[in-house]
């Protein structure tokens, strides 16, 4: 009886400290790969504009932003390297629309499709995410149009007005 007890305290202490982690993915497989547009199949709760997830070299990762929605397959456009992309490789979808940072730290910087730096002068600090595509601001909003702006063509510039503000 005293080696039961022990095996069933043994066990309930076991499951106790056990832990789970679970994590859905949605994955597809690639169908079509030719000049920097893949279709994939099996994606079919993806978004316009989100990204996914691509096998990379070397371990890396690359990235793509789905475009085309139809009902069996996504089309989508690669951002970066796609050379080595290949019928049949693996395509998660990561949940997340195409967004880059946005703040001060971005002006005068070099960057990717991504919003990754580029220009060899360290990562972006700080600055929240925007969508690539989004709504832009209502007319009443924005600031009144305060300086000409001019064209250099007489013709234009004396019969549509063009300003800035």
């Amino acid at each position: 009886m005293a080696t039961k007890d022990f095996i069933i305290e043994t066990l309930k202490k076991q499951i106790a400290e056990a832990s789970v982690d679970a994590a859905v993915e949605t994955v597809g497989e690639i169908a079509e790969v030719g000049d920097g547009i893949v279709r994939v199949s099996g994606l079919m709760n993806a978004m316009s504009s989100e990204m996914l997830e691509f096998p990379g070299v070397g371990g890396g990762k690359t990235y793509g932003v789905a475009l085309n929605l139809e009902d069996e397959t996504v089309g989508a456009v690669i951002l970066g390297d796609y050379q080595h992309l290949k019928e049949g490789d693996t395509v998660t979808s990561t949940g997340k629309i195409l967004s880059v940072p946005v703040s001060d730290a971005v002006i005068g910087r070099v960057v990717d499709p991504l919003g990754r730096p580029i220009d060899g002068r360290g990562d972006l600090k700080g600055g929240t995410e925007y969508p690539i595509e989004r709504i832009a601001p209502g007319v009443v909003t924005r600031e009144p149009v305060s300086v000409p702006l001019q064209t250099g063509v007489k013709a234009i510039d004396a019969m549509i007005p063009i300003g800035r503000g």
